[in-house]
């Protein structure tokens, strides 16, 4: 056994001992009130800040257990006040803002947490490089405090601000991050359920509830995190009893061995998290618009997700918008045509072909487009193949690399700034819930401005597009917003700047005998906070 190997199962060892000289039900200070539960991770995360963190699962999602947003997204997927008030206010042209703070909330080092603290939050981001945060705190103009009440003052209308900027930015102390350059040599502490304990890299990470937290003490007092990267190890874990649930979804493949163990229950909710193909449109031969929608009809979703999904997922559509989202637009979907495939890469002129069938450039070259894949995503993974075989089919050949998440990252969105460029021909990969969510998703997602478009890994660049983004964001008008929405998914559909292939279901798999508090959240896992938090 690999010396990593055998720190993760002295760690699991470690924690089964601590409770097994009482059985979980002993072990209850109350019906749902647990002294440690562990759970896995598939992967390391760095410190776990809102400036450290590792985009998306599982280091967003921890993050929500150490830091609090103003408004948060509840279990029916409803941004709803958190730190706040309920009887906040929104000006008819959605470009003010007002909130008021609620009373004795603390920061996890016992200071008091103030108006004071939001405000820096906002202003501190915007010197610092995470590209989520300064497309938020971008949009605000000024933030007016008196007491309690703090009022944002808008650049342009935002009329999905309270979902897509306050129940998104976490709050930071002011009295800790007042002063520093660089914000991710900071250690974690924030106001949350929990509070960072112990962190050991490529390891563990140790959770202790926060007992002054405002909303209660959270019903499990330690929450034992440990590092594992095989995708075997984790499942048998789990069902050996060594871990009570871990961190993202789990494979479709799973979920028959999952409902045949014991004291194990499966916890099912539609899914916003996506699964991309990821078009480079600055690379030849991705640069070519036809080109890329060529493929598309080269890719059979309703085979891949029968396959892959084992039906267990919503297919997507060249709209990107979720079907069900207020921005959806019907008539988008793809069709899965490989004759027309052929026909236009004949058209653009790719027709000749090397001694294996597969076309050349036009250069006369051999085509060979590389995809990128996160290792460890078996999901991910089995996609990539598939989408090989459906592209050999007619003559584009593609080799699938297989690499670390974050090498992945580092190719595709370096630094987590898409001003920073990216390194790769096709890459896999997928957005979390609240990113699909958001009104002017799409807006995010194909616009070749900066900041507007920090979700836009493609580097797709229209004029039109662009226009049509401007005076989205301009607009006060939601039902007009809805309209000009409509508008660039269709442009986009008709040049596929990537492929969003599908809308996996959210399956949790979680030992009820060690803890019976599991809470069922749409959009996201089992392991969320408000499985923790006291009725």
């Amino acid at each position: 056994m690999r010396t990593r190997e055998k720190r993760i199962a002295a760690l699991l060892m470690a924690s089964m001992i601590a409770t097994a000289t009482i059985s979980p039900v002993q072990a209850m200070a109350g019906e749902n009130e647990v002294e440690m539960l562990t759970i896995g991770m598939s992967k390391d995360q760095s410190t776990i800040t809102p400036f450290t963190y590792i985009n998306g699962t599982p280091g967003f999602d921890v993050m929500r257990f150490i830091y609090d947003s103003l408004f948060t997204i509840n279990e029916e997927n409803e941004a709803v006040p958190w730190m706040v008030s309920d009887d906040y206010e929104v000006s008819e042209d959605y470009k003010t803002y007002k909130v008021t703070l609620l009373d004795g909330i603390k920061w996890q080092d016992g200071e008091p947490l103030t108006a004071e603290d939001v405000k820096f939050t906002f202003e501190y981001v915007l010197t610092q490089g995470n590209g989520r945060w300064i497309g938020i705190a971008s949009g605000v103009e000024s933030i007016d405090i008196d007491g309690n009440e703090i009022t944002f003052h808008l650049a342009d209308p935002k009329p999905d601000f309270i979902r897509s900027g306050l129940a998104d930015m976490r709050i930071v102390a002011k009295h800790v991050y007042e002063g520093v350059e660089d914000a991710t040599t900071v250690a974690s502490m924030g106001s949350g359920a929990y509070k960072m304990a112990d962190y050991v890299p490529d390891q563990y990470y140790t959770l202790e509830a926060f007992e002054d937290y405002f909303k209660g003490t959270p019903t499990v007092k330690t929450l034992q995190l440990p590092i594992i990267s095989n995708s075997s190890v984790m499942q048998q874990s789990l069902i050996s009893g060594e871990i009570a649930a871990y961190t993202g979804s789990i494979s479709p493949e799973l979920i028959e061995t999952y409902e045949a163990a014991q004291n194990i229950e499966l916890i099912s909710t539609e899914g916003y998290v996506s699964t991309l193909l990821l078009f480079n449109c600055e690379r030849a031969p991705l640069d070519e618009a036809d080109f890329r929608v060529a493929l598309t009809y080269a890719i059979d979703l309703d085979e891949m997700i029968e396959q892959v999904c084992l039906g267990k997922a919503d297919k997507g559509t060249a709209g990107y918008v979720k079907e069900g989202l207020a921005e959806y637009t019907e008539g988008l979907d793809y069709v899965y045509d490989p004759d027309k495939a052929a026909e236009m890469l004949d058209a653009l002129g790719y027709t000749q072909t090397d001694e294996d069938g597969m076309r050349l450039g036009k250069d006369g070259e051999k085509m060979d487009l590389e995809l990128l894949v996160q290792s460890g995503n078996t999901t991910r993974t089995r996609t990539a193949e598939l989408i090989a075989q459906h592209l050999g089919k007619v003559g584009v050949k593609v080799t699938v690399t297989s690499m670390e998440g974050g090498s992945v990252d580092d190719k595709v969105w370096p630094e987590f700034d898409v001003s920073k460029g990216r390194d790769y021909d096709m890459a896999m990969w997928g957005w979390s819930a609240p990113v699909i969510q958001k009104a002017g998703a799409i807006v995010t997602a194909c616009y070749s401005d900066f900041v507007a478009g920090g979700d836009n890994l493609s580097g797709y660049r229209s004029d039109e597009f662009d226009a049509l983004a401007a005076e989205y964001l301009a607009s006060e008008d939601v039902a007009e917003r809805v309209e000009l929405a409509h508008e660039m998914q269709t442009l986009a559909a008709s040049e596929a700047p990537f492929m969003t292939l599908f809308f996996m279901d959210t399956v949790s798999a979680v030992n009820t005998e060690q803890y019976s508090g599991w809470k069922e959240a749409k959009g996201t896992y089992a392991f969320n906070v408000f499985s923790f938090l006291p009725e």
